[in-house]
């Protein structure tokens, strides 16, 4: 038989009780004046003019009367070491002590505590002990929506012990989070995002995701969704969401409007060209086309960074988008439309449409575009362009005329250094369709064709 996995162990002890430290304020520490008195007694002391100078530059030397200054105090505070024991001593002690809170979980079980070790953890607590709440007097406080185990894990972990949580299901996890998040105990939150509790896997990632952005975890919620932007590499190396039919792998159809436009947002989505986000985003509305609404669309489709679409494929595949014109009830959504035209405006106006419009989030290269510049026109003084990477193709470009040119550009051994650099265009010159950069590692001036060169 198949048993489930033994509940995951935490070493729980931290290393420094924050809530409990001592105050910052008695830390030792050594100023600037004190380091300026050195050497010996007799030579700083010499004479009355000597010992006021010296006096004055310790600052905090006093004399007994007799003209002898005594050296300044020295500051001591509690060592990182010392914090520890501290704590660790406090915990010990409050075992020892009698209890003076008692918490009622939600099968009616008593759970006694210690107000100090709840407030020093919890914020929340904290307030509910000292603002005036019932609890205060009462010496009670009911839990009616917090599980029994639930409840003893994040006390055993307040108080230092180990905590025993099950890692069978993500289930079991997300209740122990969302207990410690509610009670604001943020090192316990973060430890357990951290943990064996919340693996991500095919399995979990988006119970995972959907409770990181229901409780604002931004560093689980980050490992979700870098792990569904893997999944979606092989999806782009395999060419399947370019056929007549997509079919999404369930991780990325179950996937919320709201997580997919957290992917297309991301600059690491895994696309060469904006074409691909638009397939995803496409192969997903027909997925979800029978409860795609134009909320959804507008969700969607918005994070799709519409001017680095050619303008044809905007025309052709975002406009006449089926599932986008019905969910807008027979005709495209209003800011869907507006988002489309801004994308074909930028296309249409080439190069100079860098310069002259506004920057926004739909102009912005993903880390690994690799979309060419497409014609000559759309070069323009100063942009930033990236050389291909391939030596021999770029050796091929050169060496032949590019379209609409009438020479071309002559291929030199040295020229192979600029293959996948990033450079800026300083002058244009029509007689090959292309531009004067200067070589970022030879510190010359090189010439090659429009279609040797990326958008960077």
């Amino acid at each position: 038989p198949e048993f489930p996995p033994p509940p995951h162990r935490c070493q729980l002890l931290p290393a420094l009780w924050h809530g409990m430290a001592p105050n910052n304020n008695f830390r030792r520490r050594v100023s600037r004046e004190d380091s300026n008195c050195e050497g010996p007694a007799s030579k700083r002391f010499a004479s009355n003019k000597d010992t006021a100078a010296g006096a004055s530059s310790c600052g905090a030397a006093s004399t007994d009367g007799q003209g002898v200054v005594a050296p300044p105090p020295c500051r001591l505070a509690p060592d990182n070491a010392a914090q520890v024991a501290f704590a660790s001593k406090v915990a010990e002690a409050a075992e020892a002590l009698p209890p003076d809170m008692t918490l009622i979980a939600s099968d009616g079980s008593r759970h006694p505590v210690h107000r100090l070790i709840l407030s020093a953890r919890s914020p929340f607590f904290l307030k509910a002990f000292t603002i005036g709440m019932h609890e205060q007097t009462s010496g009670e406080m009911r839990l009616p929506d917090v599980d029994p185990d639930r409840l003893k894990a994040v006390v055993d972990w307040m108080y230092g012990r180990e905590a025993l949580v099950d890692v069978a299901t993500p289930a079991a996890g997300i209740a122990l989070l969302e207990v410690a998040e509610r009670w604001q105990v943020n090192e316990l939150c973060t430890q357990l995002c951290c943990s064996d509790v919340c693996v991500v896997t095919e399995s979990t990632a988006l119970e995972l995701w959907e409770a990181a952005q229901r409780m604002n975890l931004a560093n689980l919620e980050a490992r979700c969704r870098d792990y569904v932007i893997a999944l979606l590499g092989d999806l782009f190396q395999g060419g399947r969401l370019r056929q007549e039919a997509p079919c999404l792998p369930p991780p990325l159809r179950d996937l919320s409007p709201a997580q997919l436009q957290a992917l297309l947002e991301s600059d690491d989505l895994p696309v060469t060209s904006e074409e691909q986000a638009l397939d995803l985003a496409l192969a997903y509305a027909k997925e979800r086309e029978a409860e795609f609404t134009e909320i959804d669309a507008e969700t969607v489709f918005l994070a799709v960074r519409w001017r680095l679409v050619p303008g044809p494929v905007i025309a052709e595949r975002g406009m006449q988008a089926k599932c986008l014109v019905k969910a807008g009830g027979g005709s495209l959504p209003s800011k869907l439309l507006a988002a489309m035209a801004d994308g074909m405006q930028f296309q249409f106006m080439g190069g100079s449409a860098w310069n002259t419009l506004p920057v926004t989030a739909s102009n912005k290269l993903r880390a690994l575009h690799r979309i060419p510049v497409g014609s000559y026109q759309n070069l323009v003084p100063g942009m930033s362009v990236r050389v291909i990477g391939d030596v021999d193709e770029l050796r091929h470009l050169c060496r032949r005329c590019a379209p609409g040119a009438k020479l071309k550009v002559e291929w030199i051994p040295e020229m192979k250094s600029l293959a996948g650099a990033t450079c800026r265009v300083m002058e244009l010159r029509d007689e090959i369709c292309g531009a004067q950069l200067e070589d970022p590692f030879e510190k010359v001036i090189r010439y090659l064709p429009f279609d040797a060169l990326l958008l960077a």
